[in-house]
């Protein structure tokens, strides 16, 4: 029955689409997101080099999170907004799977380019895990098209293209190490942000931050209440959780983050992350502060969803199964940062690059030739990818 609907509704969006394939192809970049209801860093940093570059480009961000609360009108009337959008555009960018973009037929003249939501892929995904607990189903996979339409994929390394082309089931020549804008977010200096933080939580101060960033998955609470449990009998430990959006966990009031902080700038407040199987590890590594992994679960975790990238391999003297184990380590200090930086120039070849000032020259490289000044003409033809 599900099937059935689907393609009730795949029959029904590719209708609609032919009532706006005939429209005209605008300079127009249109940005597509599922992950939140607001436009990703990565998304509002390209706009900002894009209106500095190319200010006649249009510049289109259509952000909506579906979840089992999403009042069905309204987003009928988003995904119609969709359609006008990517039939009158001449790029598309997604952050994510994307419906429209990969069941539609589309004009030539655009291009789709994947910027995934994470720096790499330390868990497997997508086409590395059909049929597996933590994955599609092939079935599903094949009718909704997944992953399917992308011109390019960009990605911050060759190990990580490698990955991606088995993940994204698409040639490695499609994938481009561009990196990533929320690299330069990353890096960006902010002095005062620990200050800043720390004002609204003062207890906090001369106690080591430590961050945790549980990945999704079953079982996951077991971690984080064995983790609380072990930071409630270090006073010296102040332990912060960030829950996946997807995760439904009650936590303390003490373990919890402030509102209105993204993980990207607790972790320029915190003294230490900890994460798991999240490609938190490879953004981390950016600010060169000690990562750990708690593996509690790492057998289980590799049966249902399996591993790009094993932490236990990468970096054994920051991995444990143990929580007290762990916060005893990031109390103590004497951390291998060399071993991190190592991790971190595998995977993240561009981060002394300005990511989104290439990515966003990519891009227009992308727009018919009608559309792009003297300047791009001139590197598409010496720099064509």
């Amino acid at each position: 029955m599900k099937q059935l609907l689907l393609a009730i509704a795949k029959a029904g969006m590719r209708l609609l689409y032919l009532l706006f394939r005939p429209l005209q192809v605008r300079n127009k970049v249109v940005m597509l997101s599922r992950e939140s209801d607001t436009p990703p860093i990565d998304f509002v940093l390209l706009q900002e080099e894009l209106a500095r570059i190319a200010p006649e480009t249009e510049v289109v961000m259509l952000c909506r999170k579906q979840t089992r609360r999403t009042n069905p009108i309204t987003y009928c009337l988003f995904l119609v907004r969709n359609l006008y959008h990517i039939a009158t555009a001449s790029v598309a960018v997604t952050d994510t799977y994307s419906i429209p973009l990969c069941v539609l037929r589309h004009k030539p003249e655009l291009k789709i380019v994947q910027i995934w939501h994470a720096v790499g892929a330390v868990k497997q995904f997508s086409y590395q895990c059909l049929d597996r607990p933590g994955g599609h189903s092939s079935a599903m996979a094949e009718q909704m098209a997944m992953h399917r339409n992308y011109d390019y994929i960009l990605c911050p390394s060759e190990a990580t293209r490698h990955i991606y082309a088995r993940a994204f089931d698409t040639p490695e020549e499609r994938i481009l190490p561009l990196g990533m804008p929320r690299i330069d977010y990353i890096q960006r200096p902010d002095p005062d942000i620990r200050e800043r933080y720390l004002a609204q939580r003062p207890r906090l101060r001369g106690r080591t931050i430590a961050l945790y960033l549980p990945t999704f998955r079953e079982g996951v609470d077991e971690g984080v209440r064995a983790m609380v449990e072990a930071a409630s009998g270090r006073p010296e430990v102040a332990l912060l959780v960030k829950p996946h959006p997807l995760s439904r966990f009650e936590l303390p009031e003490e373990n919890r983050t402030a509102r209105g902080w993204s993980t990207y700038d607790l972790m320029k407040v915190c003294d230490v992350v900890v994460t798991d199987y999240s490609a938190a590890s490879l953004e981390a590594s950016l600010l060169h502060k000690p990562v750990y992994f708690y593996l509690f679960d790492k057998e289980r975790y590799v049966e249902t969803q399996g591993l790009n990238i094993d932490p236990e391999q990468e970096l054994p003297l920051a991995c444990f199964r143990r929580a007290d184990q762990l916060l005893e380590a990031a109390a103590l200090g004497g951390y291998d940062l060399a071993a991190l930086e190592d991790f971190r120039a595998r995977y993240i070849e561009t981060a002394g690059r300005n990511n989104t000032a290439d990515i966003a020259a990519f891009l227009c490289t992308l727009l018919p030739e009608r559309f792009q000044t003297s300047l791009v003409r001139g590197e598409r033809e010496h720099s064509a990818p």
